[in-house]
């Protein structure tokens, strides 16, 4: 973040905090609600879809997106990043992305 430097320290201090409550708190339910909900009762059950219509879920978002960056360079330059991190997670492949 080019203008972080301009952040008073108290306030990076707290933004800090608050984003590392955040992340225990994400942690805290997938450990301790998600999973004990998946393992221990009937309302969470693991599904998959078709790798086969997946790729259709895939292919029609990539579409979507280009779309989306056409209609301004900055969208493009975002939509980029995005296209960056699925083509690494689709060269690292299991368990980062399943393909």
């Amino acid at each position: 973040m080019d203008r972080w430097n301009e952040v008073p320290d108290h306030l990076k201090t707290l933004m800090e905090v608050c984003f590392n409550s955040s992340h225990y708190h994400r942690q805290y339910w997938y450990w301790n609600g998600e999973a004990d909900l998946r393992v221990n009762k009937d309302k969470l059950k693991s599904t998959t879809i078709p790798e086969d219509e997946w790729a259709k879920v895939e292919e029609e978002a990539r579409k979507f997106w280009e779309e989306i960056a056409a209609e301004s360079e900055l969208k493009a330059k975002v939509v980029g990043i995005f296209k960056s991190y699925n083509d690494t997670m689709m060269k690292a492949g299991k368990p980062y992305r399943y393909t």
